[in-house]
């Protein structure tokens, strides 16, 4: 084909001109076939046309591949569908636009593609502007003139493969939130279910399953009315009726049977479904358990029946008799009896329970309680319920009590022991089924339930003497603790309250005498103190007393050793069984049969005894225990308070000492020193014939021996010093330093800082003495020329610092001087800190930080 699309044959042509030389008649015959020729070009140049119209136009892309992937051809459709032009996919190859396979695999394709049959395929692509896009192709191979060539047609499928993708996992959501729902639905606590709208069963999930024992096929239909209690049935069907004309939400309890037999209270709830129309088309319900809450309402009204008896007055038979039948008119038929013990909790006896034969309560009692009729056997062997399966299989029934069970219709049993809230056994709560099954948990707690209800008509019944014998009692007690109590506040003679105290014991618990021991701190005996007998009050230091009762180890007698050792009081029920001991032979003769050992605490140690004698043997009940226990306290606070008391004496007479000690120092000897240098000095002027100051020296001697009388006379009163009763701490100080230093040739300095404020007497006076006490100890010790001295008020303390440049000394050594100590000893009086820096020739420096009391405002100073 020529550029102008005509085909041209230039073999032909030139036979035609040869055949033209050769003959006019060749030359026809072949211009003829040369039109021939002409007109069929014609034709297929319009089918050529058609044809590249139809490839042009087609909607799929086209490409026309060669075996080693360089695309030869394309329809615009690929360029449009790829982005890129004709000419740019002409020089491209599948795997520069495909990204889902490599180079090698779609060579590979090809080469195994055979011929005339398509390989559908699908691929990503990436458009030039980088979009990427899913392909479904088609790949054939066929023969083009003699060429091998790839036809490949291609459509983008990218939205259709997404919306697949989409749908596939919708389903898989909906699948999995089925299974979700369907895991809920039976997961929850409840039985679920939906029926159609007359009431067909067409699903349960699997609580109800569980429960009946049925599958999802056997459970559909009409199989749950089954399940009803025949008590039941036909309020349900009334029920399901009534809701059905009008449309309400069914609500109702309903007894189930359970798959081993059981019936249990649930509440039945279910809603309508409607359609769009409005006509029902489902009902979905729940039936929730409530057999727990129904047999706890049964029990608190028989508990509140009971209590009425109770208060009515009605006998315990009666009272109990009612609970059995509340209990029976559940777990109906079955029998229920309660046998009680003895107060000796040696026997058990029917006490109440339905009208049967004698000779029935005969035979189940041995197996109740294990034993033979009316022997209860060891507590433990009840403390524990008793359950029998089944009378007619059950080995431990005898031949004879087996027939007498089946005959009056008992086939299975069990008990509940009725224990007090101390653990002991009041008797047995008896339960016996008339029907061949076991007794079910549902059973045994209410079973338990009546068992409690029972434990408290006993205990009430019971306790109504204990409690007015408690009444009576505990007036009693109150009465005697308060007298005692009044005699510790009233009487000031530590002595004559123990002896109170010990006379109210006697007294309370009926005894002959007793006696007060207490351990010895110093040698770890115990020493006899106080007692009571013949009506007289005795103490250790009567020799008669002093010769039976020596001091001895606690381990030597057993009953102190188990006081001791357990805190609690210890009876010696008969003396004559316990080895000998010292005062034995004494009590004896007075006729003494046994002793209560009382430990006497102090912050729950035991430190003593007193041992309460006996002319017979007791029994003591626990309210006349803690009374001898609260008494026995008493004694030992009475005790405790004469140690204390005379403690306090003597350190307010050590402490009164000290400071009449330090008051005679600071005053006397201070002021005598004062007058021994101001002699000195005199002497001096003297042998220098300087008169004048001999006679301000003798001035001075006069005015420190005048205010040393006075603070003498005025310490003796405890008074203030009679300085700062005229002035200011601060001036009295400053007064006090020049007086003690005229005439000397030492120098001072004093100064003061801060705002003055005013302490409490007795702390102004100890601040001033340690002042008075530094100075002296400057001038006749120290030899100093110079005393320096601050005084700075502080906000929240006071500080005093003076310093002098004498001689020194060692503060670590031992000093024989009571100056030092007593400034120490005031300065920790009033909560401060004290301390002293010297050394040998280097001068001495005093510090003493107080704290501002709390209980001083300083704006009232």
């Amino acid at each position: 084909m020529n550029p102008d699309g005509v085909i041209s044959c230039p073999d032909t042509a030139a036979a035609l001109v040869d055949q033209e030389t050769d003959g006019t008649g060749t030359i026809a015959a072949l211009r003829r076939d040369l039109e021939r020729s002409r007109r069929e070009n014609v034709k297929l140049q319009t089918r050529l046309a058609q044809m590249e119209g139809l490839f042009a136009h087609v909607a799929d892309a086209f490409f026309v591949v060669e075996c080693d992937g360089q695309i030869v051809d394309v329809n615009p459709a690929a360029s449009t569908l790829l982005g890129y032009s004709k000419q740019e996919l002409l020089a491209m190859c599948p795997w520069d636009f495909v990204t889902s396979a490599s180079r090698d695999e779609i060579l590979e394709s090809i080469e195994n593609l055979k011929g005339g049959t398509p390989l559908p395929l699908q691929r990503i692509c990436r458009t030039k502007s980088g979009e990427e896009m899913v392909m479904a192709l088609s790949l054939k191979r066929s023969d083009f003139c003699g060429r091998d060539l790839i036809v490949v047609t291609g459509r983008d499928v990218t939205r259709e493969e997404r919306a697949a993708a989409d749908l596939d996992k919708a389903l898989k959501e909906i699948k999995r939130a089925e299974i979700e729902l369907r895991t809920i639905v039976d997961a929850i606590p409840a039985h679920a279910w939906c029926s159609r709208e007359d009431g067909y069963n067409i699903y349960c999930n699997q609580q109800w399953l569980d429960y009946s024992g049925l599958t999802q096929e056997t459970a559909r239909g009409w199989s749950y009315r089954d399940f009803i209690h025949p008590d039941d049935v036909e309020a349900y069907v009334a029920k399901w009726n009534e809701v059905s004309v009008t449309g309400a939400v069914i609500e109702g309890e309903v007894r189930f049977r359970r798959h081993d037999g059981e019936y249990r209270w649930f509440l039945v709830q279910a809603v309508r479904v409607r359609d769009e129309n409005g006509r029902v088309t489902k009902w979905f319900g729940t039936n929730t358990d409530i057999n727990d809450r129904k047999r706890a309402e049964l029990l608190r009204a028989a508990e509140k029946r009971t209590f009425e008896m109770i208060s009515d007055g009605d006998c315990l038979q009666e009272v109990l008799t009612s609970l059995c039948k509340s209990i029976d008119v559940q777990i109906s038929p079955s029998v229920t009896i309660i046998l009680l013990a003895d107060p000796d909790g040696k026997r058990l006896w029917p006490t109440a329970g339905p009208l049967v034969p004698r000779e029935w309560i005969s035979a189940i009692s041995p197996i109740l309680i294990g034993v033979e009729l009316g022997l209860c056997g060891t507590a433990a062997s009840l403390k524990k319920r008793v359950i029998v399966p089944d009378v007619a299989t059950d080995q431990n029934w005898t031949d004879r009590y087996r027939d007498l069970a089946i005959a009056n219709g008992i086939r299975a049993g069990c008990s509940e022991p009725i224990l007090t809230s101390d653990n002991q056994l009041l008797g047995v709560f008896a339960f016996y089924c008339s029907e061949a099954r076991a007794p079910t948990e549902s059973d045994l707690a209410l079973v338990e339930g009546g068992a409690r209800i029972a434990l408290i008509a006993i205990e009430r019944q019971r306790s109504l003497e204990a409690l007015r014998a408690s009444e009576r009692l505990a007036r009693e007690q109150a009465e005697v603790l308060t007298q005692a109590l009044d005699a510790i506040a009233t009487e000031t003679n530590p002595d004559k309250i123990v002896e109170h105290v010990l006379r109210t014991v006697i007294t309370q618990l009926e005894a002959d005498s007793d006696s007060v021991w207490l351990m010895d701190a110093a040698s770890g005996l115990m020493t006899f103190k106080f007692g009571v007998e013949d009506g007289r009050f005795k103490t250790n230091s009567e020799p008669a007393i002093a010769a039976i009762t020596p001091s001895m180890p606690v381990q030597t007698f057993a009953p102190w050793e188990e006081v001791f050792r357990t805190g609690k009081p210890n009876m010696m029920e008969d003396i004559w069984e316990f080895p000998e001991f010292p005062w034995r032979a004494h009590v004896l003769a007075r006729g003494i049969v046994a002793y209560l050992w009382i430990p006497m605490l102090i912050a729950s140690k035991v430190e003593g005894v007193i041992g309460v004698r006996f002319k017979q043997k007791r029994v003591f009940r626990p309210e006349e225990l803690e009374l001898a226990q609260s008494l026995a306290n008493q004694a030992m606070l009475a005790i405790q308070l004469a140690r204390l008391s005379a403690q306090t004496r003597k350190a307010a007479i050590i402490e009164e000492r000290n400071r009449m000690a330090r008051d005679i120092h600071d005053t006397l000897a201070q002021g005598f020193t004062g007058v021994i240098l101001h002699t000195e000095a005199a002497e001096e002027a003297m042998s220098r014939n300087r008169l004048e100051a001999v006679s301000g020296h003798l001035r001075g001697v006069g005015e420190i021996a005048r205010d040393g009388l006075r603070e003498a006379r005025r310490s003796v009163r405890a008074l203030r010093p009679l300085a700062l009763e005229e002035q200011k701490l601060a001036d009295a100080m400053k007064e006090m330093i020049t007086k003690s230093t005229l005439g000397t040739a030492v120098q001072t300095t004093f100064t003061v800082q801060g705002e003055v404020l005013e302490f409490p007497p007795e702390f102004e006076t100890n601040i001033l003495r340690i002042g008075q006490e530094a100075l002296t100890n400057a001038l006749r010790h120290a030899h100093s020329r110079k005393f320096d001295v601050l005084l700075a008020f502080g906000e929240h303390e006071l500080r005093l610092t003076m310093c002098d440049n004498g001689r020194g000394f060692e503060p670590d050594s031992k000093s024989s001087g009571f100056g030092l100590r007593g400034m120490a000893e005031r300065v920790e009086s009033m909560g401060g800190q004290f301390s002293i820096q010297s050394a040998m020739g280097k001068g001495t420096t005093i510090s003493v930080n107080i704290p501002l009391p709390t209980s001083t405002e300083p704006e009232n100073l």
